[in-house]
């Protein structure tokens, strides 16, 4: 019995083609069949995807309200103030590269 198949064609970003590609590799797939499978699922995969969305973001949340308090409760009590305006400046210097790295001009 052949299965009648409708063609869906779709205009997507590169890298979104890239990230496919590299799933269906891993899977040991073709693109082709992966897509299959996505629609299969389609509604399980989307709960999926917006539930974890929805913890991330209240995690991050979470975290950055608290962000202070946190780090005050696990520094050791020896670690001068000095330090930790050192330690911001290095990661204040980390975002400058990471920065400069997205946009093709960093190491």
């Amino acid at each position: 019995m052949v299965k009648r198949k409708v063609v869906l064609s779709g205009r997507l970003e590169p890298e979104y083609i890239e990230a496919l590609d590299q799933v269906a590799k891993a899977q040991g797939i073709s693109r082709s069949k992966l897509l299959r499978e996505f629609a299969k699922n389609a509604a399980a995969l989307y709960t999926f995807l917006k539930t974890e969305r929805e913890r991330q973001q209240s995690e991050k949340i979470k975290l950055n309200g608290n962000l202070t308090r946190w780090v005050l409760e696990h520094s050791p009590p020896e670690i001068p103030p000095e330090f930790l305006h050192f330690l911001g400046e290095v990661m204040h210097h980390v975002a400058q590269l990471k920065e400069a790295q997205r946009k093709g001009a960093g190491p």
